[in-house]
């Protein structure tokens, strides 16, 4: 693996083996459906972490309140309401962030201690209402399934199945049909070795994705296929089945020789995470074993910040960048091309309402560069920056790992690779290049190898972006040379 993916994995271990990779997925990658998260092999950790905080948490709760009130089973009752009302309640609070929402156990208590409350669920409803009530709430559990929340709210889309499983699980019983029946069973053979099988995708998926497939197609299904049920039938026989033993020596043999395996590759991955995932001089992104330098291309593109300032009172041609990452890589950029200090480079992270903050920069600026990023230019670059004075920077991509490029570096085509770029994206593109014309700073044209591939190395070899979207030092220089800047600040 490349250096950031290996220490982005050395971390993830030592998280997971504490049970709290939700917590580092909160506050390192935040959005689960980023694309990224498809090629972190124990990216799916975060839920077992949660399960084990629920595991931990809930059972202390009940222990003490049925030991302070006298083994109450209505305690526990009117509890558990409690904790699902308050959970919910904190859901559907508009003040937290999405990430929040998504990790952290306090957010997604209610869908674990609502499922408690089928147990207390106690009806003298006739079976066939049950049967229809069962099967009513598997139909919309699919409609949930397939809509794939076009016609409803995420948060909706989650309360809703909460509900329909609850309805599933309180009224399903064994005396509605053979048919039915035969079904349940398969579905609890299945769900018995679902833990392992969940447990073993992801990383599979990943490493797949990673270095030998470079999209989906049948063969890559095949592959993951077999060896996720492999691995998964094999953790459940050798793991899973031994911990359900009565046997508590048959259970502690598993559990010691589990707690010694997490401790020693905690600790390598440790060493790992510490010395930046650098276990192999990686020339192509300009990193060397005998010079670890940690988070090197995030500082290269975070050092703009400093740049956030007033013009300096002086002669040169005063560029203002706005926007966020994606403005901070052609900050990068022109910092690179200006060898001989014509420019006076200002940047500030955009948000709504800075415009206000920064209108004298505007004002006394010669040219200014608004990344253009996922969205349109909002109304409000627009309202402040004069049109003869506004740029807009187009979007970049360079696949979605350059793991699959790494993986051939023994090629003799190696440098010569190239990655498909979405076509929605080459679309949006040639859209922006019609509106704004020569105001457009096109990034990926210059790149391109024909209407849809991009180069993902340099002329001399070197990668021009390491995550895909932010650029490295020799991206960025790369760049200053092929964008013309030369007729642009003329």
């Amino acid at each position: 693996m490349l250096p950031d993916d290996y220490e982005n994995l050395a971390e993830s271990v030592v998280a997971s083996s504490f049970f709290a990779n939700n917590i580092l997925q909160c506050i390192t990658t935040k959005n689960y459906w980023d694309i990224v998260m498809h090629y972190k092999p124990l990216m799916n950790l975060w839920y077992v972490g949660l399960l084990m905080q629920v595991y931990v948490i809930i059972p202390l709760i009940y222990l003490l309140l049925y030991k302070c009130l006298k083994k109450s089973r209505q305690a526990v009752l009117l509890c558990t309401i409690g904790l699902t009302l308050i959970s919910l309640f904190l859901y559907v609070l508009p003040y937290f962030s999405t990430a929040w929402k998504f990790y952290y156990l306090p957010f997604r208590l209610f869908e674990i201690t609502v499922g408690g409350l089928v147990v207390f669920i106690h009806t003298k409803i006739k079976d066939r209402i049950k049967c229809i009530l069962t099967i009513l709430a598997t139909i919309i559990l699919i409609f949930i399934l397939c809509s794939k929340n076009e016609i409803i709210s995420v948060n909706f889309m989650l309360i809703l199945t909460t509900i329909m499983t609850v309805i599933f699980l309180a009224f399903n019983n064994n005396s509605y049909g053979k048919v039915l029946y035969s079904i349940e069973i398969l579905f609890s053979a299945v769900g018995k070795r679902s833990y392992s099988f969940y447990i073993w995708h992801q990383a599979i998926i990943a490493f797949l994705f990673y270095s030998v497939f470079p999209g989906k197609n049948i063969y890559s299904f095949v592959v993951f296929f077999v060896l996720t049920s492999t691995l998964s039938l094999f953790s459940y026989k050798f793991i899973e089945v031994p911990l359900k033993n009565t046997d508590k020596r048959k259970i502690n043999i598993v559990l010691i020789n589990c707690i010694i395996v997490a401790i020693i590759i905690s600790g390598i991955s440790l060493k790992i995470y510490k010395n930046a995932g650098v276990v192999r001089d990686v020339p192509e992104l300009n990193i060397s074993k005998d010079n670890v330098h940690r988070n090197m291309h995030a500082e290269y593109c975070d050092r703009v910040y400093s740049w956030d300032k007033d013009f300096d009172e002086n002669s040169k041609i005063k560029v203002l960048v706005i926007g966020n990452s994606f403005g901070r890589d052609f900050a990068n950029i022109l910092s690179e091309w200006d060898k001989e200090k014509k420019l006076d480079i200002s940047y500030k992270f955009y948000s709504h309402g800075v415009m206000q903050k920064i209108f004298e920069r505007i004002k006394l600026a010669d040219f200014v560069f608004f990344a253009l990023n996922d969205s349109d230019v909002p109304q409000e670059i627009i309202s402040f920056v004069p049109a003869s004075k506004l740029y807009i920077i187009g979007n970049k991509n360079y696949g979605e790992s350059n793991g699959i490029i790494y993986a051939k570096r023994g090629s003799s085509k190696y440098f010569s690779q190239t990655v498909e770029l979405p076509h929605k994206l080459v679309e949006q593109n040639k859209i922006q290049v019609k509106i704004y014309g020569n105001h457009y700073i096109d990034m990926m044209l210059p790149v391109m190898i024909d209407d849809k591939h991009v180069k993902v190395f340099t002329d001399d070899g070197k990668f021009i972006s390491q995550d895909c979207r932010h650029l490295t030092q020799a991206g960025a220089q790369y760049y200053a040379k092929i964008l013309e800047l030369d007729k642009l600040f003329s």
